[in-house]
Parts: structure tokens; C-alpha cells; sequence
């Protein structure tokens, strides 16, 4: 039976040298965009040799891996943070995370967050060096963890029987990246509070109306 040995000095530091990589490396990308992401530039930012960022990640892809899996991590972290949330139906658990979006887009932190996976989005749909493959394998991920709440709630009654499910979560994942291309465009002109009331009204009428109701 492996033992479990308590985290050392030595990796509470590193850990700290990686947090403050993927902290400049979000910051970057959501400052200068893809172009200005480069190994020199992220261990200038976070205030570590560019070895470091070798050490953790072993090149830019590697880092760009773990910032997208960084953004999903902590947006499912918070999330589960909610009171109730294990205990949640199905419909419910889509809802939140609808709802969880929209509360965070526009706060300043996770502002950072969305802005920089909007660049990796957008530079993905042209790259040939394998980030299309990244961010594809990201939108599954969360578009898998969506399913799973849609079919708990087939099970538990909180969502119609006849649901597309697939449909549904490509649904779900679709407004929320539609609204963060238009809010980080034009966000003054993004009502955030009218536009999450209407994508809610329109995800409970999609998974809980029966077909004659429509």
C-alpha cells in the first residue's frame, strides 16, 4: 500500500512557480493574445528563469494545455463550491453551471480566464500546430460533464424522457461561448443579467417541455 508523504517546502515552492506561469501565461493571452505567448515572455511575467517554464510544462504547447485545463479546474472547483450542489438534480446542475458562467464573465479575475480562452478558441480554428486538437478535446470535456448532468436529470425525473442529450449539451455550450465572443467584443452592449435570465428560460423549456407543449 503507497504511502502518502506531506508536501515539502520544496513543493509548496514549486507549486508556487507554477501557479505564477499559468497566472502570466492567462494574463498574456488575455492582454497581447496568442502571439505574445512565448516562453520568454510568461517567465519574464511570472519572475522566474525560462527554465522554469521548461521544467513544468516542457514547452508552449505544454503550457497551453495546462492553462486550458487550469480554466476548466477552476471553474468546476467553484462550482462544487455552491452549497447543495452534490445534492442537486440534474436540471439543476445544468443550471448552475449556465449560471455560474454568467456570474463570472464579468468579474475581473475570471474575466482574465475567458478573455484568454477566447484567444485560444479563435486561434485554435486555424492552427496547424495541434492547439485545434486541444481546444476540441477542452469543448468535449466540457460538453461530456454537461451530458452527464442531463441524463442524472432524465433519471431523476427533473428533465423529459425524449431529450436529445447530446443536442442539449451542445446547446448548453454553444450559448455560453456565443456570449463570450460577443461580451468580450462589445461588452457594453452585452446585457449579461437579461441575456442569462433568457438562455435559462430557454434551457428549462428544452429539457423539461414535452413535444406537444412547443
Amino acid at each position: 500500500m503507497a504511502s502518502h508523504r506531506s508536501p515539502t517546502k520544496r513543493d509548496d515552492q514549486r507549486e508556487a512557480s507554477r501557479r505564477r506561469l499559468l497566472n502570466a501565461a492567462l494574463e498574456i493571452l488575455a492582454e497581447e493574445g496568442y502571439r505574445g505567448l512565448t516562453v520568454k515572455t510568461v517567465g519574464e511575467r511570472a519572475g522566474v528563469s525560462r527554465g522554469m517554464v521548461n521544467y513544468h510544462f516542457m514547452s508552449k504547447a505544454g503550457l497551453v494545455e495546462a492553462v486550458v485545463a487550469d480554466i476548466r479546474e477552476m471553474f468546476i472547483d467553484r462550482l462544487r463550491e455552491q452549497p447543495g450542489y452534490v445534492r442537486m438534480s440534474g436540471l439543476d446542475a445544468v443550471l448552475a453551471k449556465l449560471d455560474q458562467f454568467f456570474v463570472r464573465l464579468a468579474q475581473p479575475e475570471p474575466g482574465v480566464r475567458a478573455r484568454a480562452l477566447l484567444v485560444l478558441l479563435v486561434e485554435a480554428v486555424g492552427s496547424a500546430d495541434g492547439m485545434k486538437g486541444v481546444m476540441a478535446e477542452h469543448l468535449s470535456l466540457v460538453r461530456a460533464g454537461i451530458e452527464e448532468d442531463i441524463r442524472r436529470g432524465v433519471a431523476d425525473g427533473s428533465i423529459r424522457p425524449d431529450v436529445d442529450v447530446v443536442a442539449q449539451a451542445f446547446l448548453v455550450e454553444s450559448i455560453a461561448r456565443g456570449v463570450l465572443l460577443q461580451y468580450q467584443l462589445d461588452s457594453a452592449r452585452t446585457r449579461l443579467t437579461e441575456i442569462a435570465r433568457a438562455a435559462r428560460e430557454t434551457l428549462v423549456l428544452g429539457l423539461t417541455s414535452t413535444r406537444g407543449d412547443v
